[in-house]
């Protein structure tokens, strides 16, 4: 794990979603043995975007598939507000469903991150670290709102020669083809690569 002793988290807020309450206070409790004093939980993404329209976060936390609104739509929604400089708030998504099109919709909806459930206190830990230190450009490009993802004067992984979305499955299909991803290759999708001077 990276060296996270520098990190303060007396100042900050997280805003943690999850339809789920025992989900809910496990990841609030998680959180709050980091050292995050300042804690606000909903138990739907409607009611995250109430909360984010009335206040200011540091962080947000968010479950994948919530009836109503799901983390993805969540994250999307608070990437696209006009002129708002709260919609470029850190991203966490939680999901216990990892399969490679899942994480491609984390991506592409604007999410720093995804994190497989259960959530480890070590990868969600080294998540929030990874935001704070290495901090990315935000791009709006209408089509795509969030962190630079792009790989800059360097060819695409070995493992995406094809195409990263290659073998993407469609949204029709729902039995799984193939396992979730471990926290380790989630990182190594979604992580982009160092630009070279």
């Amino acid at each position: 794990m990276q060296d996270s002793s520098r990190i303060n988290f007396t100042k900050t807020h997280f805003l943690i979603v999850d339809d789920n309450e025992r989900s809910l206070k496990i990841l609030s409790e998680l959180t709050r043995s980091f050292g995050v004093d300042k804690i606000t939980t909903a138990s739907s993404g409607e009611e995250a975007k109430e909360l984010l329209s009335r206040q200011h976060f540091d962080l947000l936390l968010t479950d994948a598939h919530m009836p109503g609104c799901s983390g993805y739509e969540l994250v999307r929604w608070l990437r696209n507000r006009p002129r708002d400089e709260d919609r470029i708030i850190p991203a966490i998504i939680i999901s216990a469903h990892t399969r490679e099109h899942e994480v491609a919709e984390g991506r592409d909806c604007g999410a720093h991150y995804i994190i497989a459930k259960p959530a480890s206190p070590i990868i969600l830990l080294e998540r929030i670290y990874w935001i704070a230190e290495k901090q990315r450009s935000f791009i709006d490009a209408g089509v795509y709102v969030g962190p630079d993802r792009r790989w800059k004067n360097d060819a695409p992984p070995p493992e995406f020669a094809d195409g990263r979305r290659a073998k993407d499955l469609t949204s029709d299909i729902t039995e799984a083809v193939t396992a979730n991803l471990s926290d380790d290759e989630l990182a190594k999708l979604i992580q982009p690569q160092k630009a070279k001077p």
